[in-house]
């Protein structure tokens, strides 16, 4: 093991880096990867890359030979000028027109050039149902096919024959149908008229690009000129139309304003005559004037009756009329007063001198009397004419009231009559104003039903074009070239993910995330000789089959050099991926190293169908596994050594009734332990996992395993199901050996990375000799 230590260290760089010994870094560096790995993808195609070429020169040469058939399609087209408003002045407009200064003017405008009924317009003037061009009569074979219907059309006609007959229904029935070719064929002419006319109108203008595709340049000419000219005259029509029913609708509603106007007018009239109205406005002025007059008198009358009141009231108290300062400023009063107080004054003049009963005395006295007495005659006088000016002055404010509320029930009576005298006069002008807006409006709308300006006119006609615009050939041709590579690409991609099989390491790591020991390479001729097969690591050392051997040795050794426990089990999912092949190559590569005095064994514990004996030519019933364990055979005859090599093998020996009780039982695993003792390396080729339950009780005697899976053949589901069930049982994976695998055919598919490492001259050390 220390010889072999030094003969491999030199390679052990080249070896992990190439064939994924160091799973750590494979896994840091494919984790690390970013983006796309574009080569994986390359390798995808590559193997197909001739073909999907292949298939699409002849796509594409077939779709050279369809278009070379397509007649040629021209386009016409002319630019229409839609503006926002009509040249004309009139303001009958108002009465028909909408906003022609929106964008959906402009908007709804575009899509009736595309509309049916100016379609159908267009069809029916140009008779396009009689143009070869959209009327293409059957031909005489389509002609016999249509005669010819499915039996079951004829099975179908000959069930109204069942029924009785009725003329009058099936002439009926007859003309119906006939109305409904008719109607088909004519919808079915306008669908394709409308799909081959393109309307696209100018952004931020207020133009529009009007196109029409056909065969003949001419017919394609016409009809957008057509189209375009019959959009116009349809525009006009509509205008006009539209202004010739405002004219008549105005015309009746004419008469009806006019009966209005003179039924308003007669209402008035009469209104006037019933309440002998001439002018309220200077009646209504003048009751103002006598209401403001009595306002003034009843101020002064009311000021006369409260002074009347005034001494009313004082002498009704009981005051002294003497005292009364209106009885005292009274002239009579107050000369009658003076002549009293002058008798008095007399009197006491003479009562000095004469005696009461002297003449003078009672003449003075006498005539005080009288002077008295007409002084009491005066204040009653005084009293009654105050009474009777108080009852003057409270009667004359009763009637300026009076007088005052007669000019109000007379001004509002005039007001009433007034409010209605204006309604009636504003009912009057209303309908007046209203019949003359009418005759204004009719008199234009006759006007604007002769003259009418189009605000749709041509920019450009349009002009028979000279070049065709379909088929695009060379268009066509590169796009059928590249959608079939496409194609191609997809379905290998497509077929690449359905193939659940192994085709390189790449498919190892990336599909099983597991360390890759290296490639037995498929030999031609000798996959069904076993035999030779497996004598070529020794017959020809030196070939490529024994270097890809080497290649899994280096690893296996590399990775059990610190290990005293060197038992290592070689299975697979499936019988036939080249397991015993392995088992057998590997053993006579590891035996040609030199290992001293130590010698490597390889056991067969396939017990149901043994091929070791055969394939190294031992006697037909040389001894095993079986008798040892079952007859209790010393074990140095159950062990044959290979001549030339340091290598023995124990065969299964005779077939066993119970193999899997054999290989479970305890004297197995002391057989184990017992050649462990005597052996470096001891191979265990096992039964496959899929196969029987043996792989899983071996495993757990053994180092680790070594999975062989066939190239192209197993599947991954079936790989990752063995690897997990060796996994329960606690068996480490030593690595993957990908078998089989055609070399030449990586070659040609470019995969030389998974193929050159299997000649001796890649490495530039010989591993045999360095051992």
């Amino acid at each position: 093991m220390n010889d072999l230590k030094l003969g491999v260290t030199a390679k052990t760089a080249m070896l992990e880096k190439n064939f994924g010994m160091d799973r750590t870094l494979q896994e840091d560096a494919f984790l690390d990867e970013e983006g796309i790995d574009l080569r994986y993808y390359w390798h995808i195609v590559q193997p197909y890359l001739w073909r999907i070429l292949l298939l699409a020169l002849v796509a594409t040469a077939l779709t050279g030979l369809f278009v070379s058939t397509m007649k040629p399609v021209y386009r016409s087209s002319a630019t229409l000028l839609v503006e926002g408003k009509q040249s004309n002045l009139l303001s009958i407009e108002g009465v028909h027109s909408m906003d022609t200064s929106r964008t959906e003017y402009f908007q709804t405008q575009f899509e009736i050039l595309k509309s049916l009924d100016l379609a159908r317009k267009v069809v029916q003037r140009m008779n396009l149902a009689a143009h070869p061009e959209f009327n293409r009569m059957p031909s005489k074979n389509e002609s016999q096919q249509n005669e010819s219907q499915p039996f079951w059309k004829d099975w179908l006609a000959i069930l109204p024959a069942l029924a009785p007959d009725n003329p009058e229904s099936t002439e009926a029935d007859r003309k119906l149908t006939e109305a409904d070719d008719k109607l088909k064929a004519e919808e079915q002419l306008i669908a394709q008229f409308l799909g081959r006319l393109t309307v696209k109108p100018r952004a931020l203008t207020r133009l529009v690009d009007v196109s029409f595709d056909a065969q003949d340049p001419k017919l394609a000419r016409d009809v957008v000129n057509t189209l375009g000219e019959m959009f116009i005259e349809s525009d006009l029509e509509s205008r006009m139309g539209a202004t010739r029913k405002a004219a008549e609708w105005l015309s009746d509603r004419l008469q009806s304003l006019k009966n209005r106007l003179a039924e308003s007018e007669n209402r008035l009239q009469d209104y006037l005559a019933k309440e002998h109205l001439v002018d309220l406005e200077g009646v209504l002025t003048l009751s103002a004037k006598e209401i403001e007059k009595n306002t003034e008198t009843l101020g002064t009358v009311r000021q006369a009756r409260i002074e009347a009141e005034s001494i009313y009231n004082k002498i009704q108290l009981g005051h002294r009329l003497e005292q009364v300062p209106e009885v005292l400023q009274d002239p009579v009063i107050q000369g009658l007063k003076s002549k009293d107080a002058e008798l008095a004054q007399k009197e006491s003049d003479l009562a000095e001198r004469y005696g009461p009963e002297h003449p003078a005395m009672v003449a003075v006295r006498s005539e005080r009397s009288a002077i008295q007495g007409s002084l009491e005659q005066q204040l009653a006088s005084i009293v009654s004419s105050v009474k009777s000016r108080y009852e003057i002055a409270k009667a004359s404010e009763q009637a300026a009231l009076s007088s005052i509320e007669d000019s109000k029930l007379q001004v509002q009576g005039i007001g009433r009559k007034q409010a209605r005298l204006s309604e009636l006069q504003r009912e009057v002008e209303s309908n007046k104003n209203l019949y003359e807006t009418f005759i204004n409006r009719f008199k234009e709308a006759n006007e604007a039903a002769e003259l009418g300006a189009a605000n749709i006119r041509f920019i450009d006609k349009a002009s028979t074009p000279l070049a065709p615009v379909k088929p695009k050939k060379t268009q066509i041709l590169a796009l059928a070239f590249a959608g079939t590579l496409f194609l191609g690409v997809l379905l290998v991609f497509l077929l690449d993910s359905l193939d659940s099989t192994f085709k390189s390491l790449d498919d190892i790591e990336r599909k099983l995330g597991q360390p890759f020991l290296g490639v037995i390479p498929l030999q031609d001729g000798l996959h069904n000789q076993p035999e030779k097969l497996g004598q070529l690591v020794a017959h020809e050392p030196r070939g490529v089959f024994a270097e890809a051997v080497r290649t899994v040795r280096t690893g296996l050794v590399l990775s059990a050099l610190d290990s005293p426990h060197n038992i290592w089990m070689i299975t697979s999912s499936f019988p036939g991926e080249g397991k015993s092949t392995l088992a057998m190559s590997l053993a006579q590569s590891l035996a040609q190293l030199d290992n001293g005095n130590k010698r490597v064994l390889l056991i067969e514990a396939d017990l149901r169908r043994p091929t070791l004996a055969k394939r190294f030519q031992l006697p037909p019933r040389a001894a095993g596994i079986t008798h040892a364990l079952a007859l209790h055979t010393k074990l140095d005859e159950c062990l044959h050594a290979v001549p030339g090599l340091a290598l023995d093998v124990l065969p299964a020996g005779m077939s066993p009734p119970n193999p899997l009780e054999l290989l479970a039982s305890r004297s197995f695993a002391e057989l184990l332990e017992e050649l462990e003792k005597r052996y470096s390396l001891i191979l265990i080729d096992s039964p496959p996992v899929h196969a029987v339950s043996d792989a899983q009780w071996l495993a757990q005697h053994v180092r680790s395993v070594i999975y062989a899976v066939k190239a192209d053949s197993t599947s991954i589901k079936a790989v990752k199901d063995g690897l997990r069930t060796l996994d329960r049982f606690g068996a480490p994976l030593a690595g993957i050996v990908l078998t089989q695998m055609d070399v030449e055919k990586n070659k040609r598919y470019g995969h030389e990375e998974y193929s050159g490492y299997y000649y001796q001259s890649t490495y530039g050390v010989d591993e045999t000799s360095s051992s």
